[in-house]
């Protein structure tokens, strides 16, 4: 029930209807054991959706009890997760969604962001490069630096990229 409510008072009054979405989906039996709490969300593939994005977390967290370090780290893994999925796939689109995935427990969290696969062949270039004309693929790279581990897996429509951080100092914390 609370979880329903705490859905309910994330979604935007313009997210697309759950029954009528094409909202990416989470494989969630790859999620499950040891959870405490968790949460998910879907929003519009938009340019706020990576702040939101990014502020559910934080709140999430916080609300759970992990350690500003684990914050500050899952914060700046999940924006470049977002980011990506608006840069790279159709959730970036017009009428595309985003669907963020948070579990906590005693000393883990594990945060996934799911978009909708592959950009559209008609919108596959649209305009997303670099100014120095380098490939892409430096977030990977800041993403393992936050995370203790992460990874990436993908369907027929959906492409999920996921990451987890152990929260050493809870643990610590919790021993002293």
């Amino acid at each position: 029930m609370a979880e329903a409510r705490q859905l309910r008072d994330y979604v935007p009054a313009d997210a697309p209807d759950a029954a009528t979405s094409t909202a990416p989906r989470i494989d969630v039996g790859e999620l499950t054991g040891g959870v405490t709490d968790h949460t998910v969300w879907s929003c519009a593939g938009n340019l706020t959706a990576v702040r939101s994005i990014r502020a559910r977390v934080r709140e999430f967290l916080t609300r759970n009890g992990h350690s500003e370090e684990a914050l500050d780290d899952a914060e700046l893994a999940v924006s470049e997760l977002a980011t990506n999925a608006l840069l790279h796939s159709r959730s970036g689109q017009s009428g595309g969604v985003m669907t963020l995935f948070i579990r906590s427990d005693s000393n883990r969290l594990r945060v996934a962001v799911a978009d909708q696969g592959e950009r559209d062949a008609v919108d596959a270039d649209s305009g997303h490069t670099r100014e120095d004309g380098e490939d892409y693929g430096r977030g990977k790279l800041i993403v393992d630096s936050c995370a203790t581990r992460s990874g990436e897996y993908s369907s027929e429509a959906t492409h999920v990229t996921w990451f987890e951080i152990d929260d050493e100092a809870v643990v610590a914390e919790r021993s002293a």
